[in-house]
């Protein structure tokens, strides 16, 4: 494996409660679960809110928004870029501090559950572009951090996210299978 540029998008899990539906034999039975995904935060803002407080007085409120993209492309010479219709937000400081959480990278690591992975990727969309900027173009890097499920006949085997349901069952989805050929790096996340 290569060296590539450092992803300088922070990699982060976020969580929510769910119901899902299971079958157990002949019947299907709703459970509660969490979902659990990561993606990178691309962006936060502040916003300042006046309301009336029915006395007389305007009370504030300060509300905090993240914005967050499963992740990140890079040519060689470029600057890192995203695509704008995948990114989602969660707002409120609260809900934020609660249901999400800031994962670090490590160079080497064992049995870790999360990874993120450095890959060459044709298939990534970009921007609007001429048709001779399209000639020029070459295969960009993509960076992404998910649930590592298997590494295994020359395929890395990454979920964008997973489900847990309250037996502790792990669901699994927004799969890729990734050609070892086309990682360029890895490393783990805690």
């Amino acid at each position: 494996m290569m060296e590539a540029a450092k992803n300088p998008f922070s990699p982060m899990e976020l969580w929510d409660d769910t119901m899902v539906t299971i079958n157990e034999g002949d019947e299907k039975k709703k459970v509660d679960a969490k979902r659990y995904r990561i993606r990178y935060l691309v962006g936060q803002s502040e916003d300042k809110r006046f309301v009336d407080g029915g006395d007389e007085k305007i009370a504030e409120l300060d509300e905090k928004t993240i914005f967050l993209a499963p992740s990140v492309h890079r040519l060689t010479g470029d600057p890192f870029h995203y695509d704008r219709t995948m990114v989602e937000s969660i707002s409120g400081k609260a809900r934020i501090a609660e249901r999400t959480k800031e994962l670090k990278r490590h160079e080497a690591c064992d049995e870790h559950k999360t990874i993120e992975v450095i890959f060459e990727s044709p298939g990534t969309e970009c921007c609007a572009m001429s048709k001779e900027d399209v000639e020029k173009m070459r295969v960009p890097l993509q960076y992404m951090s998910g649930y590592l499920l298997g590494d295994s006949n020359g395929m890395l085997k990454v979920a964008l996210s997973k489900t847990v349901v309250d037996d502790g069952t792990e669901y699994y989805d927004n799969i890729h299978i990734i050609p070892d050929s086309a990682v360029k790096q890895k490393s783990c996340l805690e």
